[in-house]
């Protein structure tokens, strides 16, 4: 694998001499843009508004306007030279239990592996909070933008996961939630807590497949093959007097197949 980022992890005067390794990798099915007359590839020229010329990359620098029509450039090396201590490395600045983070902060996942002489610091930093049950805290330089970042244990690895700034979050007040103070009947709640324990299980991050991607091929397929697309049923919300039925039904099918059997995905 080919690492994105190499640097130091810092936690007090420790320094550990480290490497990001993307921890996911896009598997998505590609699609090309082509001319709907003769299936053509559409190609996206890069034309200079000022002269009209076609440009090709090596023509093409970056530029920030600081008034109207007014812009200055910059390099890669100029932008290298950013004098940002997270630019080359991870500071922890704290460290927090990591039930206080909400899932909806996280961002993007990289797995942490030493760099040449880092691995004692490195098995250091991980048992110590393997032992501490602790997450740490810092901020990263990644893709021109500074990160807010956590550190935290994978199995045998320890993993940097780039996190949301509080002003980038989307407000749940602002969406017109029904109140904590709506009431259900009891006995719908009664049975859905019912419902939800018979369906519990293990995670098993295994069990679950991507079947998007195999219902696009299979459409891909029909294409190819001349055969008719045709559209799924619409799913109908539950109506509200039919959610005492509905879980009745749901726990009857649920009952069905033992828990140590079921799978799921």
């Amino acid at each position: 694998m080919r690492a994105t980022w190499s640097g130091m992890i810092s936690f007090g005067l420790v320094n550990i001499p480290v490497k990001l390794f993307a921890a996911a990798r896009d598997q998505d099915i590609r699609f090309h843009q082509l001319h709907k007359e003769d299936s053509g590839r559409v190609k996206y020229a890069k034309v200079c508004k000022a002269c009209g010329n076609e440009l090709n990359q090596e023509d093409i620098v970056k530029g920030y306007e600081y008034k109207k029509n007014q812009y200055v450039t910059l390099t890669d090396e100029e932008l290298d030279k950013i004098d940002l201590p997270t630019a080359k490395t991870i500071g922890i600045t704290s460290f927090i239990d990591a039930a206080e983070i909400d899932p909806i902060d996280f961002e993007k996942a990289y797995y942490i592996a030493p760099d040449e002489n880092g691995e004692r610091a490195y098995v250091l930093l991980r048992e110590a909070l393997k032992k501490t049950n602790k997450v740490g805290i810092g901020k990263v330089a990644l893709h021109n933008r500074e990160d807010l970042a956590a550190v935290r244990l994978s199995g045998n690895a320890m993993v940097l996961e780039t996190l949301h700034y509080a002003d980038e979050l989307a407000q749940p007040d602002q969406l017109g939630l029904p109140s904590a103070a709506t009431e259900v009947p009891g006995s719908e709640l009664d049975l859905a807590e019912v419902l939800i324990n018979h369906m519990a299980t293990e995670f098993d991050l295994s069990a679950f497949h991507d079947d998007y991607e195999q219902a696009l091929k299979d459409l891909i397929n029909k294409k190819i093959e001349g055969e008719e697309v045709t559209a799924p049923p619409e799913p109908q919300p539950t109506n509200v007097i039919d959610i005492m039925a509905a879980l009745k039904a749901s726990l009857a099918e649920a009952e069905k197949e033992p828990v140590s059997t079921r799978k799921s995905a």
